[in-house]
């Protein structure tokens, strides 16, 4: 099925990409961004902390903005949250007024690529959060995507904590896709480079595209050779499918944290993926 699904990626591009004897067509429609200068951020913040009794996490791939109630949704799932982790984060006009009306938030984003013929509007990972994070680190992952090798931005941030010496390290994740096991492998491997050398509490949430049971297979070895916990939503038979292997694609784990309430957001239609939503407190 994945071999199927990358030849069927390949066929639908291979006549933009019989334009140009090599990949440098794709600069009209995408631009790259070293990673080093891949985090930006906008916003600021009132609260010092995170209080380790209760911690409100609401998780979503939000298609670039692009599905019609995508703001008014935004704005009613947003209210009142400590975190919001978004994949296919975008920055245009409608993003960018939306998250202005959050007051006391700062945006971190680990760009993934600029859009070159929508004024360079940058896609990527992001967390917004009402406490300012202590270190953002962004990584790109080591393969790019297939035929337009782009690649996949991971966002880090680690915020304080009330009464506590250790930070809460926050994962954002969108993994990559359009590839075989071996680069999704290894797009994993960084995020647990940055696990290993943390030893506070972790979410670690986001559309991991687990699309093949082998790609699954691994993350869930990966969790639990960290001793991370799988959030168990309460309907969390609504989160996006893969439509061909009917693979979940989107997850929550946390450790040193524990989980008093998890649902989805199953009527939303604002994105094709589904909002979900954690509430933690720190253990």
């Amino acid at each position: 099925m994945e071999r199927f699904f990358i030849v069927l990626i390949v066929t639908v591009f291979i006549n933009l990409n019989a334009l140009a004897e090599d990949k440098g067509v794709w600069d009209r429609y995408f631009r790259l961004v070293p990673e080093e200068q891949a985090h930006v951020y906008q916003g600021k913040t009132q609260r010092p902390h995170f209080k380790p009794e209760s911690i409100k996490a609401f998780i979503w791939n939000i298609k670039k903005t692009q599905m019609m109630n995508w703001k008014q949704e935004f704005e009613t799932f947003g209210k009142n949250q400590d975190l919001i982790l978004l994949q296919e984060a975008y920055q245009n006009k409608l993003f960018n007024t939306t998250a202005s009306t959050f007051k006391d938030y700062r945006w971190d984003m680990g760009i993934s690529m600029y859009y070159v013929q929508d004024n360079d509007a940058a896609t990527g990972t992001m967390i917004g959060s009402k406490v300012s994070p202590q270190e953002v680190v962004v990584k790109h992952s080591p393969d790019g995507e297939a035929v337009v090798h782009t690649p996949k931005a991971m966002t880090f941030a680690k915020y304080p904590i009330e009464g506590r010496a250790d930070e809460l390290l926050v994962i954002s994740v969108h993994g990559i896709n359009i590839t075989k096991y071996g680069p999704f492998k290894r797009h994993m491997d960084q995020a647990a480079e940055q696990i290993e050398n943390h030893s506070g509490p972790i979410l670690f949430a986001g559309d991991f595209n687990t699309r093949t049971k082998a790609r699954t297979a691994y993350l869930m070895k990966m969790i639990e050779k960290y001793g991370f916990k799988t959030v168990e939503f309460k309907n969390g038979h609504q989160r996006m499918r893969w439509k061909f292997t009917n693979n979940y694609l989107d997850h929550g784990f946390v450790r040193g944290l524990k989980v008093n309430h998890a649902y989805v957001a199953g009527e939303a239609t604002g994105s094709d993926h589904k909002p979900m939503f954690i509430e933690m407190a720190v253990e």
